[in-house]
Order: structure tokens, then C-alpha cells, then sequence
């Protein structure tokens, strides 16, 4: 063999023993990174699966009448999510095991944890002795139980408009989807009086001799809209539970623009000159009340529906909280004795509010503020030079006591924002309206903090208004709100 062809086999037979030393350490780690993903595809699915079930078990806290059914449906509901996110064999995986626990985490909170595991297959590593390697992954979700207070408008424009049962069959659907014996429900509806149909209890779905759902089978429609008293008396059921570790909720459905405000209004014991309460556009020389008492009157005032004009027909002082669900709101206010207002019975005695009532407060009774959102302008709204209540809002001005009443609800809702400690969301539902008066759809905006409201603060509960034209899209608006909350609760 000459000198050229052994050199060739020298570097050939270095270049197999280079080979094979690569080959030897290479594909060990080619191994380890093939069997490395598949453990990390095999992990990434079952800790997707296990958030999936946990999430979904927790939505599923409010089905059942017990809390032991409650629990039931969540672990059934986990495992079944579980199962569909994860199935048996996946990426020949075996030995699957999964476990549901519900428990109370903290105070108000309950939660769903989805604890999993799988025997996952090995390919290279088994050179090494490791045929399976577990994988193990935890879900863990939570829900905030509910305190919820229900407003529901019962004017008399929506049974005008033949809206009523369509009303009390959204809100019953809402209703069921919240969590017998852990959320905690009550119900206030308004006209000009707000009643208190149902107080907030957990036993709203069992409760004796009414259910919630059977007090709002039995709701009555007739008269103003005071949605100011509506808003204060819901935030008020709210203080009155006082747990801030809960989900704190109102929920305001209305189908119109507010026309009655509740404040302690001053007797006027001042002769002056205001419209005419029978010739409502004449100014005429008015003398002091009558009344009995020159002590203020706790009531509310209400202007007609369809109307901001600067004249026309304005009423009070009546009854503040109705009787019952089917009181008549033209009840007098305590402490009416002798007043002009008092002197007979019916809407038309109630127009001669104007001469014992003095003029609308700069706030209410409980120091919410009648201005704002909506401008006065004077003399249209406001007492004018040379009258002794110069620069007061009038109340023989339909536009006054409108804005007045708008005011009202739009301040009493950024108080309930504002409150740090309940951390309160407010909920709007609008219905329909009519071609005369449609919806303030920028009010109800700025009552929920929706995100679209010119005043929307990021800081503050953001809640949501939602719009149904027709009482077709009723029952999508209710179960929107609804959803959006479990979202908050979760």
C-alpha cells in the first residue's frame, strides 16, 4: 500500500469515529427536546383544560336551590368541561385523574379548584429508563357572591304602551340566574313613590308567601318616573347590608326620562309673582301658603311627561314611599294641612303646588345636589331679579322641575360611585321610549359609568347601560347585564 492511499484510510476511519462520538451526543438531545415538547404540549392543554373547568364550574355556583345542589352543579360542570378540553388518551397519555373541590375562600367568595394530572408517554428518554413522566396542573377559579338591588320603572307609560308583561317576564329570567341562599336579591319599584316589593334576602327564589319572581308577577303600572328616590333608596339597601367583600349591585330598568324629584321643600311664606297654576303661561301676583305649618315638606313634585317647556302644569306635594305595590301616588304628604294642594282630592287640586311650595332646594334630603348635568337658564328656570326668591329654581316651570329631577338621579349616581368602601356598580336598562320622549340615552350613560359616557371615569365601578328598542330585544338586554355581572363575579 503506498503512503496516499493509507493517509485516505486514516481520515476515513477518523471521520466514522467523529461521526459516531457526534452521533452519541447528539442524539440524546435531539431525543430530549422531541420528548421535552410533547411534555410541554401535554402540559400547556392541561393546565388550559383545568382553567376552563375551573372557570366554568364557578359560573355554574348559582344553579340550585340549595347550596349542596349548587355545588353539585359547579363539580359536575368542571368535570364536564374538563373532559371535553382534555379527553382520555390525548396525546396517548393515561392514568388520567382530576378532582373538583368547592370551598369558601374568603368572605362572600367561594371557589372551584380543578386539580389534574396524566401519565405522559416517553420516546428517547426510555434509553434511560423513564418510560412515562406525570404531569400535573391546577385550575383554580373564584365567584363573589351578590348583593343586588333590583329598580324597576313602573310608570304609567309602560303598561300605555303594553309593555308590562313583557317586563315582568325579563326581569323574572334575570332573576333565576342568580344563586339561591348565597347571592342576596331585593327589589324597589318607582313611579313618583318608590315601594319596597321585596327587601334583599337569599331566600328570594323560596321565600314565603312571595317569591321575587311572584312579586314582580305582581307589580302595578301607573304614574311619574322618579328615578332620583329609586336610585338613593337602592344605594341605601346596599349601606344597610354593608359587606364590602361582596359584589355589590343596583340595576335600574327604565323606559323614560325622570319627571318627579323628592327633597324637603320650603313653604313659601313670601308673596310673589309665578305663573298661575289654572292659566299656567300668566304671571299673577301670589300671596303667602296657606298651609298650616311653615315647616318643610318632605315630598315629591312632579312635571308631565312630553313636556320641557318653560310653562305649563306642575304637581305636589305627595307621599314620598307608597303604601303598597298598588298605592295611588296622588296621597298627600304628611304635613299638608291647609295647604292650597290639600284642599281637595285628584291631579287638578295637586297643580296648586305652586302656591305653598316655595321653590326646588339646591339639594335634596339627603345633600344630593338639583343641579348639574342639565343647565338652568333664567327667568325660564329660575326666579328672576326683584322676585324675594331670586336665583331659586321655580317649580311653575315644567322644564325646572324636570331638569331638577335629572340633576338629581346623575348626581345620587356618582355618590354611589364614589362610595370606596361598597365600591357599588350601577347597571342602566332602557326600553323603548316614545316618538314624543324618547330615552336620555347620555343619562342613563353617565348613571352606569358606561365606558361611552361623556363623564366616564376608569377609576370608578364601570358599569353598563344597555338599550332595548322594543321589548323583542327585552329579554337580550336583561340576560347582557346578567352576564356581565357573573364576568364581575368571576
Amino acid at each position: 500500500m503506498n503512503l496516499a492511499a493509507s493517509h485516505h484510510h486514516r481520515r476515513k476511519g477518523a471521520v466514522i469515529l467523529l461521526t459516531t462520538a457526534l452521533l452519541g451526543a447528539i442524539l440524546p438531545i435531539v431525543g430530549l427536546a422531541i420528548d421535552s415538547s410533547l411534555l410541554f404540549a401535554i402540559k400547556a392543554r392541561l393546565s388550559a383544560a383545568s382553567d376552563a373547568a375551573a372557570l366554568a364550574g364557578a359560573r355554574a355556583l348559582q344553579r340550585g336551590m340549595t347550596l349542596e345542589s349548587q355545588i353539585g352543579a359547579a363539580t359536575a360542570t368542571a368535570q364536564a368541561f374538563f373532559n371535553a378540553n382534555f379527553p382520555e388518551g390525548y396525546l396517548m397519555t393515561r392514568n388520567r385523574t382530576l378532582s373538583v373541590t368547592v370551598a369558601e375562600t374568603a368572605f362572600k367568595t367561594r371557589s372551584v379548584r380543578m386539580d389534574a394530572s396524566v401519565d405522559a408517554p416517553t420516546f428517547f428518554m426510555r434509553v434511560l429508563g423513564l418510560n412515562l413522566t406525570t404531569v400535573r396542573a391546577v385550575g383554580m377559579a373564584s365567584r363573589r357572591d351578590v348583593n343586588l338591588i333590583l329598580l324597576i320603572d313602573r310608570s304609567g307609560s309602560i303598561a300605555t304602551a303594553g309593555a308590562d308583561d313583557d317586563v315582568r317576564a325579563a326581569s323574572k329570567a334575570f332573576v333565576e340566574k342568580f344563586a339561591e341562599g348565597r347571592d342576596r336579591l331585593g327589589m324597589i319599584s318607582f313611579s313618583g313613590p318608590y315601594y319596597e316589593n321585596f327587601p334583599p334576602g337569599f331566600d328570594f327564589k323560596t321565600r314565603s308567601p312571595a317569591t321575587l319572581s311572584q312579586t314582580i308577577d305582581a307589580l302595578v303600572f301607573s304614574g311619574n318616573t322618579g328615578s332620583a328616590q329609586a336610585l338613593w333608596q337602592g344605594y341605601q339597601r346596599l349601606v344597610t347590608i354593608n359587606e364590602p367583600g361582596a359584589l355589590n349591585l343596583v340595576i335600574f330598568f327604565t323606559d323614560g326620562r325622570p319627571t318627579a324629584l323628592t327633597a324637603q321643600f320650603p313653604v313659601k311664606t313670601l308673596a310673589d309673582t309665578r305663573y298661575s297654576y289654572s292659566s299656567t303661561g300668566t304671571l299673577v301676583s301670589t300671596p303667602a301658603s296657606p298651609c298650616s305649618s311653615s315647616a318643610a315638606k318632605l315630598a315629591f313634585i312632579s312635571a308631565p311627561i312630553n313636556t320641557y317647556a318653560t310653562t305649563g302644569t306642575t304637581w305636589g306635594a305627595m307621599l314620598t314611599q307608597a303604601t303598597s305595590p298598588t298605592h295611588d301616588e296622588w296621597t298627600l304628604a304628611p304635613n299638608s294641612s291647609g295647604c292650597s294642594y290639600a284642599s281637595g282630592s285628584g291631579q287638578s287640586y295637586r297643580a296648586r303646588m305652586r302656591r305653598d311650595i316655595a321653590y326646588i332646594p339646591d339639594t335634596d334630603q339627603n345633600s344630593n345636589s338639583t343641579w348639574g348635568y342639565m343647565p338652568f337658564s333664567s327667568p325660564g328656570d329660575l326666579f328672576p331679579s326683584g322676585n324675594p326668591y331670586v336665583g331659586k329654581i321655580r317649580v311653575d316651570s315644567p322644564r325646572a322641575v324636570r331638569y331638577a329631577a335629572n340633576n338629581l338621579a346623575d348626581n345620587i349616581a356618582q355618590r354611589i360611585r364614589n362610595d370606596a368602601s361598597l365600591t357599588p356598580y350601577i347597571f342602566c336598562i332602557g326600553l323603548g321610549g316614545t316618538s314624543t320622549e324618547t330615552l336620555d340615552h347620555v343619562l342613563l350613560q353617565r348613571i352606569a359609568n358606561d365606558p361611552a359616557s361623556p363623564i366616564y371615569d376608569s377609576n370608578k365601578p364601570i358599569g353598563m347601560y344597555v338599550y332595548a328598542p322594543t321589548t323583542n330585544e327585552l329579554n337580550e338586554a336583561f340576560a347582557r347585564v346578567a352576564s356581565e355581572i357573573l364576568r364581575l363575579a368571576i
